[in-house]
């Protein structure tokens, strides 16, 4: 109980910090908190270590820290990312007919951040925040490739794997050669590993500084081998384009033929 308030008051000091046109004293705090000078110091104290609040040196009075700054930037790019994101896979799913996903690493799952159903005749229903296991999907694929064997390991766990179709990958040989594949060529692919007759691929979205912040990813019936280039470029071009758009000035990848999609 008394953790839960002091996590209360520690985010209302926060929000009054935010609201305020400039810097606020302890006392300024305290009375618009209706708290004791000392608790909010005791709070202010706490804040500061952690990077969340930091005192102006020559006023003494106290603003935002860097940490609450980096949070605050996060949720703006992760927004700006899902509204370019969502365009892009409204576009595949108009014109191409593709069931399109946006997708991310959190707490060693893969989160659906956005999902646009196609009108074609094989829908794949995806509900946003839903979350799956990485190794099955070409989201999670792709992302695990960006990562080290110990990372990859920590997430997937102790094979052998949880299997969902015949096809499902299961154990960690398979999967650290197929992501070492995926690595090379820059996509993932998922052959009816998740879902019984449906395929998938993936690419990821990159920030400024190049590092990836998510994936994107489309799905339909089992597509044909010759289709899967021009498939493959697809899901590449719309993650590029919204890496683009993110601040990376990395070069784009393009398939030529089926070189690189067999296993």
């Amino acid at each position: 109980m008394i953790s839960n308030q002091s996590l209360q008051r520690g985010l209302a000091i926060l929000d009054l910090l935010d609201r305020a046109p400039s810097p606020l004293g302890i006392r300024e705090l305290a009375r618009l908190m209706e708290l004791s000078p000392t608790i909010v110091q005791r709070l202010i104290n706490t804040l500061v270590v952690g990077g969340y609040v930091e005192q102006v040196a020559e006023t003494r009075r106290y603003k935002l820290g860097y940490r609450a700054m980096q949070l605050g930037g996060a949720m703006i790019t992760e927004d700006r990312l899902i509204s370019l994101a969502a365009k892009e896979l409204q576009q595949l799913a108009d014109s191409h007919l593709l069931n399109g996903y946006l997708g991310a690493l959190r707490n060693n799952r893969v989160v659906y951040l956005h999902s646009v159903q196609s009108s074609g005749p094989v829908v794949v229903r995806i509900a946003v925040g839903s979350q799956v296991n990485a190794h099955s999907t070409a989201l999670g694929k792709i992302l695990l490739a960006e990562l080290p064997a110990t990372s990859v390991k920590s997430i997937v766990g102790k094979p052998p794997y949880e299997p969902f179709t015949p096809r499902t990958i299961t154990q960690w040989s398979a999967l650290a050669s197929e992501l070492e594949v995926t690595r090379a060529r820059g996509f993932a692919i998922s052959r009816e590993e998740n879902i019984a007759g449906i395929m998938s691929f993936g690419a990821l979205v990159r920030n400024a500084e190049g590092d990836a912040v998510a994936a994107l990813s489309v799905a339909g019936i089992a597509i044909e081998e010759a289709k899967w280039p021009a498939t493959v470029q697809l899901v590449l071009d719309a993650a590029y384009r919204c890496s683009t758009s993110l601040g990376y000035r990395g070069a784009a990848i393009k398939v030529s033929g089926l070189k690189g999609l067999a296993a």
